[in-house]
C-alpha cells in the first residue's frame, strides 16, 4: 500500500512545483511587462524636467513636471479645484450614459432590421460627418450656459462613437448561427442572449471605451465656450491669466480621470468577456 502512494505523494509535489513556478513566471513577466508600460512615460518626464532645467524658456511655455506636481497638490489641498471636478463629472456621466444608451439602442434595431439601417445609414453618416465643436455655440444657444448645454454636446459626440461600433458589430454576426438556434427552437429573446449579445459586446466595449475621451473632449469644448465652473473652465481662466503651469494641471488632471475611467471600463470588459480564449503572440520560430 506504502509503495501505490509513494509514487502518488511523488507526482502531486512534482505537479505544486510546476504550478509554483509557474505562477511565479507569470508574475515576472507581469512585472516585467508594467516597467515596459511605464518606462516610456518617465523618461518622456524626466527628459521634460531636465530640459525644463537647462532652458528656462521651455519652463515658460510648457512648465515642468514637478511644477505640475506641486501645482495638482496645491489645488487638491486648498479645494480649489473640487468644484470644478465635481462640474465635470457630472456633465460627463449624464452625457455619456445618455449617449452610450441610445447609441447601443439604435445601434442594435439598425443592425437588426436592415431596411431601418439602410434608411438611417447615409443621414447618421451626414451628422456625424459634422464637427460637434461647431455644434456647441448652437446648443449653448439652445440650452443655455448650464448644465444641459454640456450634456448635449457629450451626448452626440459618445453616441456616434457608440453607434458606429454596435452597428458594426451586429452586422457582423453569422446568419448561420442565427438559423441554427432558431431550428433548436430558441425564442427572440434567447437568441439575442445567446448570439446577438455575446457577438456584438467586443464591439459595444470598444465604442464605450473610445467614448471616454469624446466625453471629456465634449465637456472641456462646452466650458470653454459658456460656463461657470468646470475644469474646461478651470484651463480656460488659466489661459486668460498667461499661467501656463495651471492649465497643465488641469490637463493634467483631465488626463488622469480618463486614464482613471477608462481602466474601470477595461476591468468591466475583462469581466463581461472572460469567456473569450486570450490570444497571445508568439513568435515565428517558436
Amino acid at each position: 500500500m506504502e509503495d501505490r502512494t509513494a509514487p502518488t505523494s511523488a507526482s502531486t509535489e512534482l505537479a505544486d512545483k510546476n504550478h509554483a513556478g509557474l505562477a511565479q513566471k507569470n508574475f515576472t513577466l507581469s512585472n516585467f511587462r508594467s516597467l515596459l508600460v511605464l518606462l516610456p512615460g518617465i523618461c518622456t518626464l524626466v527628459f521634460w524636467e531636465i530640459a525644463a532645467w537647462h532652458w528656462p524658456g521651455i519652463a515658460r511655455l510648457v512648465s515642468q513636471p514637478i511644477e505640475i506636481a506641486r501645482g495638482i497638490v496645491d489645488v487638491v489641498t486648498t479645494g480649489v479645484i473640487w468644484q470644478h471636478f465635481d462640474a465635470t463629472l457630472k456633465e460627463m456621466a449624464a452625457g455619456y450614459v445618455i449617449g452610450a444608451i441610445t447609441g447601443i439602442a439604435l445601434g442594435f434595431l439598425c443592425g437588426r432590421i436592415k431596411l431601418l439601417g439602410d434608411i438611417l445609414n447615409p443621414y447618421i453618416t451626414l451628422f456625424n460627418g459634422i464637427p460637434k465643436v461647431a455644434l456647441a455655440p448652437v446648443f449653448v444657444i439652445w440650452f443655455g450656459i448650464g448644465l444641459m448645454s454640456k450634456i448635449a454636446i457629450i451626448l452626440t459626440m459618445v453616441f456616434f462613437v457608440v453607434f458606429i461600433n454596435t452597428f458594426a458589430g451586429l452586422r457582423s454576426v453569422n446568419e448561420d448561427y442565427v438559423a441554427i438556434v432558431r431550428i433548436m427552437g430558441a425564442s427572440g429573446w434567447q437568441v439575442v442572449r445567446e448570439v446577438f449579445l455575446p457577438a456584438t459586446l467586443p464591439f459595444i466595449m470598444v465604442g464605450l471605451r473610445a467614448g471616454i475621451p469624446f466625453s471629456v473632449i465634449g465637456a472641456v469644448v462646452g466650458e470653454f465656450i459658456a460656463s461657470t465652473k468646470g475644469l474646461g473652465f478651470f484651463i480656460n481662466y488659466n489661459q486668460g491669466t498667461y499661467d501656463t503651469n495651471g492649465i497643465f494641471v488641469g490637463v493634467t488632471i483631465l488626463a488622469l480621470l480618463v486614464v482613471a475611467l477608462d481602466g474601470l471600463l477595461s476591468l468591466l470588459e475583462k469581466r463581461l468577456l472572460k469567456w473569450r480564449p486570450e490570444v497571445e503572440a508568439k513568435n515565428v520560430g517558436a
